[in-house]
């Protein structure tokens, strides 16, 4: 039997028809219901959740700045700041900074460090190109299924040419609901779970729990 990340959850398609972009996203079994990661992409796209240039994370907005938080234990450099949104400086910075640590370290912390760097650089070319947000995203579909991070993953290979590189989070696509919905159908039969699928085009307010696929326990 296959073993997956999350044995059971959803794989979900939304759409911004304004934008004329799709995401194909994924939640398992105690993480999120759909309903909240369609609200978390809308609080984000529509700016009440601001992202810091120094981690990255996304939090609330506060008078348009990013609030004081943590990161590792430590507070973050990049709170109580501009977030992305608005301004790259201080992530510039920042990357300037790890970029200064880098020949001084040895190991698995230059390791770290490495990851670091790139994350810092695909964040600032991701921003750097960000005109502000356009529309506002739509539930459009959702399988629930065994698998979902594996099925979530094939079909983003399938759709690497339609990646919106310049959207402010990722697994966004300029593509039509129909080109997503087929990727991720096709996904699901090459790893071999579309059989046990269950498709639903209403959104549904619960929380996924395991045997889901069974009748008895069907979400609705």
């Amino acid at each position: 039997m296959a073993r997956f990340v999350y044995p059971q959850g959803a794989v979900y398609i939304l759409e911004n028809s304004e934008a004329r972009r799709v995401k194909i996203g994924m939640t398992g079994i105690g993480v999120n219901d759909v309903v909240d990661r369609l609200r978390d992409v809308n609080d984000i796209w529509l700016g009440r959740k601001v992202t810091c240039q120094v981690c990255g994370k996304h939090t609330v907005n506060i008078d348009g700045n990013v609030p004081r938080h943590f990161e590792c234990g430590n507070a973050c450099p990049g709170g109580n700041a501009l977030p992305f949104e608005k301004d790259v400086a201080i992530a510039q910075l920042h990357l300037e900074g790890l970029r200064g640590q880098y020949s001084k370290l040895f190991g698995a912390r230059k390791a770290a460090v490495t990851r670091r760097i790139q994350s810092a650089e695909k964040r600032i070319e991701r921003w750097k190109r960000y005109t502000g947000p356009v529309g506002a995203w739509q539930f459009r579909l959702a399988f629930y299924v065994e698998g979902p991070a594996e099925v979530e993953s094939l079909s983003h290979k399938m759709l690497a040419d339609h990646l919106d590189r310049a959207a402010p989070f990722g697994e966004v696509f300029c593509c039509s609901v129909e080109v997503a919905t087929e990727a991720v159908e096709k996904a699901l039969g090459e790893i071999g779970v579309l059989h046990s699928a269950r498709k639903e085009t209403e959104l549904r307010n619960v929380r996924l729990k395991p045997s889901w696929n069974n009748d008895r326990d069907l979400p609705g």
